[in-house]
Order: structure tokens, then C-alpha cells, then sequence
């Protein structure tokens, strides 16, 4: 090679437009390969949940032969072109998705004991269309001590909405991963000098007699119904506290008597919308975080965005409400967190005294 053609060379290799060029190539291998790999991942994961449409051999070695497809595929093709290994994990994908485009929410299965019944409320307006009074039907009243019931207990109640004072926030610690937590709602009713009546809602997976236990990543397949629970304080916490032994704090919400009533209605709304049309659970896009957001949101005037982290992980949940000031304390958060815990007042209560009283009476 001449003294010329070694000097156009190094002239090129050292040219900033062709390394640019070659870097952008790098990234372009590298981001495709990483989109592959997480659809690749996504099919699997799909194929590996489907046992509860196929039967569950079948579902398991359809996601076994899905995992080994694209090794196969770029150990198969690995001297040919790459494009190959791609079209066959992207075929396996489209695959995937129109068969979970296909899987529709339905009301009629065999529910466990404790989500067999829906809840429901009937509106009574003035005659401006404004909510004066609701009738809530089914709210739950299960007690659990330290067994889950053998049977269900609901009833029926009316509310005036003119009494409506005060709303409560509730953290589910279920799990000692912190980024993780269940998240749900009170709503409190004085009745002048009386105690107060509070009802619980919770937006959670309705799950199947042979679903025991959540999955997050089941729930992002498609694999439970979602549900709104309606149920009275007692219900709701001592299936935390005493039965499944959690951390659960629950604590005072800052905000109007309109905003309450508003928000008080609309989670109705949305009950009587999910009995009448039934919704997929998804562990991220429709759980119980950003369902509560969604509510609290059109009753604030600087919106929650559905990417904070509060509510992408709802173990922080309490750190965004404190944060905007939404908790109403002067407490800092641990403090607060400290101060609002109730999970070993319900293990305390002896039915002696009122129920919601009493868990409140440590603050």
C-alpha cells in the first residue's frame, strides 16, 4: 500500500463525521436490540400468565419455548443477517399482543368470598342536579379477627352529604420493600354532637377463589378484574392489621367541604361504572394509586402527574401527599408516619368502644 492510500486512510478513520456515524450505528444496534429484548421479556411474561385462559402445561411451555426462540434465532442466523433474529422476536410479540388485545374484563367468574358482591350507590340531587344525599348498597362489614370470615356481611346505608367533614388517607404496607403499598380512602360523616360514621373505599384486583395472593406482575397481563370496594373502617383495616399483619398508616387530608363532596361522589360514580362495565386491573395504568389520583385530581387546582413518584410507587405515596401539603399535620413525614400508624391500635380494639374512635384515639 502506497504512502498515499495509508494517509487517505487514517485521514478517514480520523475523521469526526465518520466516527459521529459510527457511534450513531452503535447506538442505533444498541437501542434496537434493547427494544427487542424488552418485548421479547413482555411475551414471556404474557405466555407464562395466560394458565388462566389456557390450561396452566400448556401456558408453561409456551412461555419455555418463547424464552428459548430468540436465542435459537440469533445462534441459528448468527452468520446471516441480524435482521432475521429481529423479525422473529418481533413476529413472536405481534403474536402476543393481538392475543391480548382479544382478552376482554368480565363479571362472571368464580370470585373469592370476600369480592363477590359489587357496590353500588344511588344518587339523590336537587333541583339544580346538585348531590344532596347517596344511598350506598353492599357495603361490605366483613369481621375478621384472626381468620378471614366463612361468610360475607354487607348492608345498606344513606349518607348526607351536607355532613360530609373529613377525608383519610390509608398506606397498606404489605410488603418490607418500600417503593411498594396499598393505597385507599375514608370518608368521615358527623352527625353533630354523634360519632362520627366513616366509609371506606379501596380500589384493589377482584380476584378468582384460587387467587390467595397479588401478583404485581400478573397484573400487568390482564389477569384480574378491578374492583372498588365500599366498606366500613373496620373491614378494611383489620384485614390489614390482623389477619395479614401490616403496617398501615392512615392520615388527615387537607381540603374543602366541596372538594370532599365532590370527590365523595365521583369515586361513587366510578363504583356504579366499573358494576356496570366491567375494567382490567394493571399493576401500573389502573391500580389503586393512580385510581385515587385520578379522583384527587379533578379537585385540585395544580393536578398530581401520574409519573411522580408517589405514585408510580406507592410506598411514597405519603411523601407526595405530605409534600404538597395534602396530610394535614405540622409534623414531619417520619413523624407523621410514627404518629398515624394504626395498625396495633386495631389489634388492640376489643369492640368496647366505637371503632373508628378508637383508632384514632393515640393522635
Amino acid at each position: 500500500m502506497s504512502s498515499e492510500s495509508n494517509s487517505n486512510l487514517e485521514t478517514a478513520v480520523s475523521d469526526p463525521a465518520i466516527k459521529a456515524r459510527r457511534w450513531y450505528y452503535r447506538l442505533a444496534v444498541i437501542f434496537t436490540f434493547g427494544f427487542c429484548f424488552l418485548l421479547w421479556i413482555w411475551s414471556i411474561g404474557f405466555a407464562y400468565c395466560l394458565d388462566d385462559n389456557i390450561p396452566f402445561v400448556v401456558a408453561k411451555i409456551l412461555a419455555a419455548v418463547i424464552a428459548s426462540a430468540a436465542p435459537f434465532s440469533f445462534w441459528w442466523f448468527r452468520k446471516k443477517h441480524f435482521a432475521w433474529p429481529l423479525l422473529t422476536i418481533g413476529g413472536i410479540f405481534i403474536g402476543c399482543l393481538l392475543a391480548f388485545s382479544t382478552m376482554k374484563p368480565t363479571h362472571d367468574r368464580d370470585w373469592g368470598l370476600a369480592q363477590t358482591i359489587l357496590p353500588f350507590a344511588v344518587i339523590d340531587t336537587d333541583e339544580n342536579g346538585q348531590p344532596i344525599s347517596v344511598e350506598v348498597r353492599n357495603i361490605r362489614a366483613n369481621r375478621y379477627g384472626p381468620v378471614s370470615p366463612d361468610h360475607q356481611s354487607h348492608y345498606d346505608d344513606t349518607y348526607d352529604l351536607s355532613k360530609l367533614d373529613s377525608i383519610w388517607f390509608g398506606v397498606d404496607r404489605f410488603t418490607e420493600l418500600e417503593p411498594l403499598a396499598h393505597t385507599f380512602l375514608s370518608f368521615g360523616f358527623k352527625d353533630g354532637d354523634h360519632r362520627a360514621n366513616y366509609l371506606a373505599f379501596s380500589v384493589e384486583t377482584r380476584r378468582e377463589k384460587d387467587e390467595e395472593l397479588y401478583s404485581p406482575i400478573r397484573g400487568l397481563y390482564k389477569n384480574y378484574e378491578l374492583i372498588y370496594v365500599i366498606a366500613d373502617e373496620q373491614d378494611v383495616l383489620s384485614v390489614r392489621s390482623d389477619v395479614r399483619d401490616h403496617v398501615v398508616q392512615l392520615y388527615p387530608v387537607r381540603t374543602s367541604p366541596e372538594r370532599m363532596k365532590a370527590m365523595f361522589v365521583d369515586m361513587l360514580e366510578r363504583a356504579n361504572g366499573v358494576r356496570d362495565k366491567p375494567e382490567f386491573y394493571h399493576t401500573l395504568t389502573s391500580n389503586c394509586t393512580n385510581n385515587i389520583v385520578f379522583h384527587t385530581n379533578k379537585i385540585l387546582q395544580r393536578p398530581i402527574s401520574s409519573w411522580e413518584r408517589g405514585v408510580v410507587f406507592p410506598g411514597y405515596s405519603d411523601w407526595l401527599a405530605h409534600r404538597r401539603g395534602i396530610v394535614d399535620t405540622d409534623l414531619t413525614l417520619e413523624e407523621a408516619r410514627e404518629n398515624f400508624r394504626i395498625d396495633q391500635r386495631v389489634k388492640a380494639y376489643d369492640g368496647n368502644v366505637d371503632f373508628s374512635e378508637f383508632i384514632r384515639s393515640g393522635e
